[in-house]
């Protein structure tokens, strides 16, 4: 029946059983009308009605028959061709129709002019673009194709480069995944070097641990947590690179292992040696480029290592390089895909690629110098070198390496540890070499020491830290990590800060001679560092963690010969430590906080350097301010007393007096105030004068007991002070007449020829008195100035003559030691004290007067008996202490003649104080007339009442007559105005017209 239908009604009749996928009827039909149905006809026709959904394997047989014409009887179904459908179409119709039929062409959308013509070829091409356009279903492809790979180089490679990578991709490898899919054959064919790489390991760089293709694990179960992507480059870029050939349209097998299958043997045994050698060590130079698309994936690896390290680090780990892909069961046999001399310049660029990611990463966490560790045990594998050890390893057991290759680095800029710039040819670092190894290995272990201090640093910061950074860099790297060592929660003992130590020096020298305590800079990644700034810094921070006994048996106990710093640099760095304690207290008791340490730490090292100055100085000030912590001090605006207040203070003793206005009563405690002054002027604090006008001359005239004498004297006038604030004025009278009055020598002593002439009358306006004795008599004239005129801060109780005479007394002193200038005032208090005694002396004698008279009165009566002194029953108030009465007999002959009754004395006058000055002038230390016999004596008055106030604490005023005066008491207001007059010689002799001494002499002579 089947030879009776025209040409049109066969066509119909093969489309027919075509679109119904019956291919058992199409095989027993076709072969009967050969002279119709051509095999490119029949092709086309399954090509255009054939569903793809139909399995391939039901037709890849009958499509081989067809194209090569070769039926094959035996294998032939014996079915009846049904030649219903067309036998009622008469031929003209049946014309018609065919004419209507669309049959494509048999031309696979990517098929290159070099590719095989064969009808087969193009055949099994086109119908696999097909099936994945029309449904997606890439993995029945397979099924089409693998029957035929044998059948030429190209459609194999064609199969294993574009077919399985991407089959594996939607749905082996992640067929979960839409991202991944969308692509179809046609695309992807078209994909070249770094967008098909992108495209094919853009899972991997997403997901760093993703599902494993259940095929890949026991019972088919998937496990999570395992990287992927050492399967994605073996199983997905492996394939892909196999058509890098066809890519660049260049053959890349120049024939197929079968075509000598005498050397099919020879191919198996090259397949072991390639598996089991080594990477040479010939270094990567500009001719290794070789332009293969293997070199993007190194790129991407560097490009990924930035930000996903683990990645890149699975990746090394569990793949090989380039020779190690999995083509599946269609690349079984076909031996080495790349050339020997493409894949040895692959593999030392794959082995270049390892080195550039650890340099690459970017995260410096410990995690990361773990995964390094691993990339350079796997290179250890790849390079035939011996392993590392294990990271954990102590640094005495560290590898060590050559000086000369911790400086291999020979880059001219810091752009050449770029992640672009790492796979440079001839890269300093990352050229797979010995040298290389060992470095990138120092750099390993460096930063694992680094994030085992407590700084961690990422590989690329650890080699720019080593081959770019400054030695001020590098020691501001040693000093944060030294901090953070400090401030750490746990305090560290001696054995703790050893075994930090030991890695420190590690970091600094890598092992390189070690021993060689001579050395000032080392081979490692802080070797910039000079050593001794190296030792000050350790130092440092043994003393900050009170580490004292390991800081002594370091840098201290040793001889000169071994010690690692010099004494005065260890000396400035321990007061330095001490004070930066000391500035940083909050209060200044030497037993809490940062003054508990700085104390410490001078106690603790002061025994080593018993002739340091700065040690002394140091104690001093914490003594100081410790006794300052005891009383309550407050600055201006509220602001709390703190330790560094001392130290930034233009004048620290001033502080003394802000004691005294803050803490009553506090004058009281003068001794230890003065202890306080005095040790802040033995700390060697910057003093500032109490007179800014005679500043220069103190600091360059003054000695240190100078200058503590001073203080001495400051301070007890800021106690005066404070005692008559607080109305205590017989504790400022005690202060002054027994601290700050000076000897009678000193005040009376008489002035050598140069002085005289130096001070004749043409400077007689001037002070009379020296810069040293203006200096040491400034303080003493002043507080007695201020108790004499001081009157109470009541008036509710009136004066007595105690208070008044001992207000003279001061006032008194005063006029012997203070400047010409400060007269008149100290002059005007004189007067008006002298007013007050006389007006109180005036009304007790009048008192005393009435009291006689009244007496006299009632003698006479009849209830008065001798010896009774009652008045109405009661005692009378009687007037005691009548000694206090006899003031002033500085000018008893005037006194005499005055006509006072029982030898009462009169108050001395201003006339009578100048009167006596003149009589005074011949017999003083400034006589006036030429024959004064007694220039070196003073004369004195005797009294039998006790001297009272600057008694006690002065020495007779005579210096050759002074013996038989010194065995009596004399009266304080006597004693003080024969005084006065004879210091106010030189200040009033010019108005009583009286001629220095020195100027008569010259005159006599002139005369002579």
């Amino acid at each position: 029946m089947a030879k009776e239908l025209s040409q049109a009604q066969c066509i119909l009749l093969t489309v027919h059983y075509a679109s119904s996928a019956n291919i058992k009827a199409l095989h027993s039909f076709t072969p009967s009308r050969l002279d119709v149905l051509d095999p490119e006809l029949v092709l086309r026709i399954l090509l255009a009605y054939l569903p793809e959904s139909t399995e391939p394997r039901q037709y890849t047989k009958y499509v081989e028959e067809v194209a090569s014409r070769l039926y094959l009887d035996y294998e032939r179904q014996d079915v009846e061709v049904d030649t219903s459908p067309v036998k009622d179409i008469s031929p003209e119709q049946a014309q018609k129709r065919v004419k209507k039929l669309h049959l494509p062409e048999i031309k696979p959308p990517t098929f290159p002019p070099h590719a095989p013509t064969d009808l087969l070829t193009r055949f099994l091409c086109h119908r696999a673009h097909q099936i994945d356009e029309q449904t997606g279903l890439v993995n029945l492809v397979p099924q089409l194709i693998e029957p035929f790979l044998d059948r030429n180089d190209y459609l194999r490679t064609w199969y294993i480069s574009v077919v399985l990578p991407l089959m594996r991709l939607e749905f082996e490898y992640y067929p979960d995944d839409e991202t991944a899919q969308g692509m179809g054959l046609y695309e992807f064919g078209k994909l070249e070097g770094r967008e098909g790489m992108d495209f094919l390991l853009q899972k991997a760089s997403r997901q760093s641990s993703e599902v494993v293709a259940p095929g890949e694990v026991p019972n088919g179960h998937s496990t999570k947590g395992k990287p992927t992507i050492a399967r994605d480059v073996r199983g997905l870029v492996g394939p892909w690179m196999y058509g890098h050939t066809e890519r660049k349209r260049r053959k890349l097998l120049e024939k197929r292992p079968e075509e000598d299958s005498g050397k099919a043997q020879d191919g198996d045994d090259d397949e072991i040696v390639r598996r089991t050698r080594k990477i040479s060590l010939s270094g990567v130079t500009p001719q290794d480029k070789t332009g293969h698309d293997w070199e993007y994936v190194y790129d991407w690896m560097v490009q990924h290592a930035t930000s996903n390290f683990p990645l890149i680090t699975s990746c090394v780990e569990e793949w090989d390089g380039p020779s190690d892909v999995d083509l599946g069961e269609s690349g079984q046999g076909l031996g080495d895909y790349l050339g020997e001399e493409v894949q040895r310049k692959l593999e030392l660029q794959y082995a270049q690629a390892a080195f550039a990611s650890c340099y690459a990463a970017q995260s410096d966490t410990q995690e990361t110098v773990k995964n390094a560790h691993g990339v350079l045990a796997r290179l250890a594998e790849l390079l035939d070198f011996m392993p590392p050890p294990d990271l954990a390893s102590s640094v005495e057991s560290l590898p060590k390496i050559e000086r000369h290759a911790a400086r291999i680095s020979e880059s001219q800029s810091l752009m050449d540890l770029a992640p672009p710039s790492l796979l440079k040819p001839e890269h300093p670092l990352t050229t797979p070499r010995l040298e290389t190894y060992m470095l990138l290995q120092m750099m390993v272990y460096s930063a694992y020491q680094f994030s085992g201090l407590g700084n961690p640093l990422s590989l690329v910061s650890v080699a720019k830290l080593h081959f770019y950074s400054s030695a001020d860099e590098q020691l501001g790297v040693l000093t944060r990590i030294l901090t953070g060592l400090g401030k750490s929660g746990a305090r560290k003992d001696e054995a703790q800060w050893t075994s930090d130590r030991a890695k420190l020096i590690w970091l600094w020298n890598w092992g390189i001679d070690a021993d060689d305590e001579s050395a000032k800079i080392g081979a490692g990644v802080l070797g910039k560092v000079d050593r001794e700034d190296f030792e000050l810094e350790m130092l440092k921070v043994f003393v900050d963690t009170s580490c004292y006994e390991l800081a002594i048996r370091l840098y201290i106990s040793e001889d000169d010969a071994r010690r690692r710093l010099s004494l005065e640099r260890m000396e400035q760095a321990l007061l330095g430590k001490a004070m930066e304690s000391y500035d940083g207290a909050s209060n200044g008791n030497r037993m809490r906080g940062r003054m508990k340490k700085a104390s410490d730490i001078i106690t603790g090292f002061r025994k080593h350097f018993k002739d340091s100055a700065s040690f002394q100085k140091a104690g001093c000030l914490i003594a100081a301010t410790h006794a300052l912590s005891f009383y309550s001090l407050t600055l201006q605006h509220g602001v709390p007393f703190q330790p560094v207040s001392i130290r930034v203070s233009s004048d620290p003793i001033s502080l003394i007096d802000k004691v005294l206005e803050q803490n009553p009563r506090s004058y009281t405690k003068l001794d230890d105030l003065i202890n306080i002054a005095v040790n802040l002027v033995s700390a060697g604090l910057q003093q500032s004068s109490p007179h800014p006008e005679d500043a220069d001359e103190v600091d360059l005239d003054s000695n240190e007991d100078q200058r503590r004498k001073e203080a001495e004297r400051r301070v007890t006038f800021m106690a005066i002070e404070a005692a008559l604030r607080e109305d205590d004025f017989e504790t400022a009278y005690s202060y002054i007449v027994n601290r700050l009055t000076p000897s009678g020598t000193a005040i009376t002593a008489p002035k050598n020829q140069t002085y005289v002439a130096q001070h004749a009358r043409s400077s007689s306006r001037t002070s009379v008195r020296s810069k040293q004795q203006t200096h040491e008599d400034d303080t003493s004239w002043r507080a007695a100035f201020l108790a004499g005129r001081y009157r109470g801060s009541t008036t509710a109780s009136p004066p007595t003559l105690r208070r008044l005479e001992q207000r003279t007394e001061l006032l008194s002193l005063a006029l012997l030691l203070a400047p010409i200038s400060a007269l008149t005032e100290i002059l005007a208090a004189w007067r008006r004290c002298e007013e007050e005694t006389t007006a109180l002396q005036r009304s007790q004698q009048q008192a005393e007067d009435a009291f006689d008279d009244r007496a006299d009165k009632r003698y006479g009566s009849a209830s008065a008996l001798p010896g009774n002194f009652t008045v109405g029953g009661e005692q009378p108030e009687m007037i005691l202490n009548q000694k206090r009465r006899e003031l002033g007999r500085f000018g008893a002959s005037a006194r005499e003649g005055a006509g006072r009754k029982d030898g009462d004395e009169a108050p001395m006058s201003m006339f009578d104080l100048t009167r006596g000055a003149a009589k005074a002038f011949s017999r003083n230390a400034f006589p006036l007339g030429g024959g004064a016999g007694a220039a070196g004596s003073t004369p004195v008055a005797s009294a039998a009442e006790g001297g009272r106030g600057l008694e006690a604490s002065t020495e007779s005023l005579g210096s050759e007559a002074s013996g038989l005066a010194a065995q009596q008491r004399v009266r304080r207001r006597d004693m003080v105005a024969s005084a006065a007059t004879g210091a106010l010689a030189s200040g009033l002799g010019w108005v009583l017209g009286a001629t220095p001494t020195d100027q008569q002499q010259g005159q006599q002579q002139q005369q002579q």
